[in-house]
């Protein structure tokens, strides 16, 4: 065997050569081909398997590495020369700047064939060159029939473009209409193919993904002549696991419940023809807690170690992603992945996503609440029994993982191991069992006794009433509340002595799996499947002390509260935390580690202004020359399109009745536009309350009555759209996110301005803060999050040029209040009716009766 004078830890962090290692072993010890990835120091960090081969050689899956890259293989006869086809695949990487290493078997050697230069020049985009794409002499306008000109979609594709080019981070509203997909995926995509850079593409909402993935990706490969390649990238657990599959098809007997074992069995069903193995490609909804028992997750795999490595349905599409130009992503996933890299320090390294340094976040306005529900937090006995039982089955003491334990320890062969099992046997049936029912009995015993304890503390203090309006009770941990005996002597005592004695527990179970570590490497192989799942139990109750130790200590970056529901006539309790603001958070783990970040919505400004985005979202700690911003305006004629109306002679919500009276308004508004209504409002109780008075007379008039609820929320848009003239009452998400374009939607009502219940815990503890610093927090924050709602609401209304409508706010207070001019002049220049009900409803007649607009059937259209 021939070495050379290059160590091969000098190449590789310890976990890349353990990977590779292991991969190469798997592979008999034949040729394997890997693509590594490089952190900052040119160091492989971490190695994808794509391809093996024979003793002599591999499939070189070169397009798999990406500028920056390494492509590695092993000689097995330990002589690391190149051969000639090495130094031909060498040198036509290495012009890409992928470098080309050789390794023996045991990679303790690596001859170096072609390092990766530090220095990566990057090709600037040339907005000449792009901007022709979008003329109406260009490749948009040959190719696509209806395709239009719009000069605020050009304005934003220069801001992008500046952008990519000058590593700034781009703050952009863009109004509806204006194209902003194509805006800023035409850069994108340039962007990559110039410079080898993957570019993140970021949204809210599965319409959005499917949006770009199904229409706007593919327009840019047909239009443009463009060869690259989008990824679609979904969350771990939406996959299936093949190592829990082969456990439970042989072991779910003491495994899973004998109720849930029909569904599991067509589970199994499909695990062995899915194509993909993803949840999207199941024909039926699974009940959460089956699907749970084959999912994949982070801290159950064993990676390269597992024996369905390289059948693995998430394996392959991280391999798939890590090889993508654009990948598309949600926000929770992003937030996910950037959590990763902050404890990790890993900026540069794979995470949940490959390496990337260019962002692109659409649906911006919904940052901040992703990033604060990523690092929240929520205690509950229903998810510390959910561990224990995994251990214990909670339905059958038969079942669960330390009864697999038991039964694969009676697999192991060797006389020293079976000594070893024995031993561990009796532990479990005596210790460890019998310290799991007693933490079971705790638990049970401190969150019966805590529900009590604040049952009561609600009915002294009088917040029973609250608890009979919506059953719930919700009560935030403030200064004063900290001094009561409740908090003292219950919560605080309680929680403390629950986390110690998790932790007791949590020592048992690690000196149990340090007992087990003296088997032989062959018995480790027979138990490493149950292992990693009690590792996984373990690791997960640690983290619950962690959350609890957390909740009881005094941190006022933090909000906490309490919630407390009753099921079945019993209370339930839930302990929660999150951060009072983000913009730290934000701005260490996006703003200063990427290079290019593009933050746009329909929805971002206040009056023309990004101060209040920018304020929550940690932007105001960006330097003026790295941040760009702009509000392009959308290009439908609002005037000639629309029309808002505000009856100012109605009560006001809250005062004697503005129920009765919003009950005639909304079935006059609705005679009026002849259904083809879309009626929101800001609380479920009103909507229903509205919704079982006014449905039957709508439905006398003729149209059909909806209600979000009755049916899942696509089933009930695809109805709507479905008969011109059916009435959809609705609240919450339906104030963004849907596109009704034609007849089906001629009239938006929005029942009152969507301020956030001033109640609710994290609201009520940021607008504390904000007057605590001297802040005005009603127009600081109140206002600035009713805004933004707002114009979401009245944006449902105007999807294309042809779309014409009305919006009608039954809430005079946009007009009494001086608040209310912020919301008006954060809207399109539109033609506004302030005045009583008849002029209203007189004009909107009158916009209805346009001779302008066609006739359909036996009224007019003005669509």
């Amino acid at each position: 065997m021939k070495t050379t004078a290059w160590l091969a830890k000098e190449f590789f962090l310890p976990e890349a050569l353990s990977s590779a290692r292991n991969a190469i072993e798997k592979a008999g010890g034949n040729e394997t081909f890997m693509v590594g990835r490089l952190n900052d120091d040119l160091l492989v960090m971490d190695v994808d398997v794509c391809a093996m081969g024979n003793k002599t050689a591999v499939p070189a899956m070169i397009k798999q590495a990406r500028c920056g890259d390494v492509i590695v293989h092993n000689h097995p006869d330990g002589t690391l020369e190149p051969s000639d086809a090495d130094l031909e695949i060498a040198s036509y990487m290495g012009s890409q700047n992928v470098g080309c290493y050789i390794v023996d078997n045991n990679v303790e050697f690596v001859y170096p064939v072609v390092k990766v230069m530090k220095e990566r020049l990057c090709e600037k985009l040339a907005f000449n060159e792009l901007s022709a794409q979008f003329q109406p002499e260009g490749n948009f306008a040959r190719h696509l029939s209806q395709y239009e000109y719009r000069k605020p979609q050009v304005d934003m594709l220069k801001s992008v473009v500046d952008a990519f080019n000058e590593d700034k981070i781009a703050v952009i509203e863009a109004g509806t209409g204006t194209g902003k997909s194509l805006a800023y995926l035409a850069p994108a995509v340039f962007w990559s193919i110039k410079n080898q850079d993957r570019v993140v593409v970021s949204t809210h909402t599965i319409n959005l993904q499917e949006q770009l993935m199904e229409k706007d990706i593919p327009i840019l490969r047909t239009c443009c002549g463009l060869d690259f390649k989008s990824v679609l990238v979904k969350g771990r657990n939406n996959y299936v696991c093949l190592r829990k599959v082969y456990n439970l098809r042989f072991d779910s007997s003491a495994l899973i419940d004998d109720e849930d074992r029909q569904q599991l069995n067509d589970l199994l069903a499909w695990a062995a023809k899915t194509r993909d193995g993803s949840k999207t490609d199941l024909n039926f909804v699974p009940q959460e807690d089956v699907w749970e028992a084959i999912q994949s997750e982070a801290d159950q795999c064993t990676r390269l170690k597992c024996r369905f490595y390289d059948e693995c349905y998430f394996y392959i599409a991280r391999r798939n992603a890590a090889s993508a130009d654009i990948l598309v992503v949600n926000h929770y996933l992003l937030m996910a992945d950037l959590m990763v890299r902050r404890e990790t320090k890993g900026y540069d390294a794979v995470a949940i996503l490959p390496p990337f340094q260019k962002i692109i976040i659409d649906e911006a306005h919904h940052l901040v609440d992703v990033a604060t529900a990523s690092l929240s937090a929520t205690i509950s006995r229903l998810r510390i029994l959910k561990l224990l039982g995994r251990l214990v089955n909670l339905k059958d003491a038969r079942k669960g993982l330390l009864q697999y334990l038991k039964s694969k320890l009676k697999e192991v062969s060797s006389v020293h191991d079976q000594a070893i099992a024995g031993e561990i046997t009796d532990r479990i049936n005596t210790e460890i069992l019998e310290a799991r029912q007693l933490l079971y009995d705790t638990v049970q015993r401190i969150f019966e006794d805590m529900s009590e304890a604040i049952s009561n503390y609600g009915v002294h203090t009088g917040m029973q009433k609250e608890e009979m309006k919506d059953g719930e009770i919700t009560f935030r941990i403030t200064a004063s509340f900290v001094s009561t005996d409740l908090w003292r002597d219950v919560i605080e005592s309680q929680f403390r002595k629950l986390s110690a004695d998790i932790r007791e527990f949590v020592f048992l179970l690690t000196s149990l799996l340090e007992e087990m570590a003296e088997f032989s490497k062959k018995s480790q192989e027979v138990l490493s499947s149950v292992l990693i799942d009690l590792v996984s139990c373990k690791m997960r109750l640690k983290f619950v002390t962690n959350e609890i130790d957390a909740f009881v200590e005094d941190n006022e970056r933090i909000c906490k509260w309490i919630e407390m529901k009753r099921y079945a006539g019993e209370p339930t309790v839930r302990f929660c935390t999150a951060p009072l603001s983000v913009s730290e958070d934000l701005k260490m783990c996006l703003y200063d580690h990427y290079r290019t970040i593009l933050l746009t919505s329909a929805t971002l400004a206040i009056n023309k202004t990004f101060s209040f985005f920018k304020d929550s979202s940690g932007l105001q700690q960006i330097s003026h020359e790295r941040l760009s911003e702009s509000i392009l305006d959308s290009p439908f004629d609002f005037q000639q399109q629309s029309l808002i109306g505000i009856p100012t002679d109605i009560a006001e919500p809250g005062q004697p009745g503005y129920v009765s009276t919003l009950e005639e308004n909304i079935l006059k508004t609705i005679e009026i536009s002849e259904g083809r209504a879309l009626v929101l409002f800001t609380s479920y109780s009103l909507l229903n309350n509205l919704y079982q008075r006014l449905e039957p007379q709508i439905t006398r008039l003729g149209y059909v009555c909806l209600k979000q609820g009755i049916r899942s929320r696509h089933n009930l848009l695809e109805t709507f759209k479905e008969d011109a003239t059916s009435v959809l009452f609705a609240t919450d998400s339906f104030w963004e996110g849907i596109d009704v374009k034609g007849d089906a939607l001629s009239c938006v009502i929005l029942t009152r301005l969507p301020f956030k219940v001033p109640t609710q815990p994290i609201v009520e503890a940021r607008v504390e803060a904000i007057e605590r610093a001297g802040g005005d927090a009603f127009f600081q924050y109140s206002v600035p999050m009713a805004v933004i709602k707002f114009k979401q609401g009245f944006g449902r209304l105007i999807r294309s040029r042809e779309d014409k409508g009305v919006v009608v706010v039954f809430d005079r207070r946009i007009v009494t209040k001086k608040y209310g001019r912020v919301f008006l002049q954060s809207l399109p220049d539109i033609r506004c009716i302030k005045d009583k009900r008849e002029i209203v409803f007189q004009e909107m007649r009158q916009f209805f009766d346009d001779d302008t607009f066609s006739p359909v059937g036996k009224r007019k259209s003005f669509r």
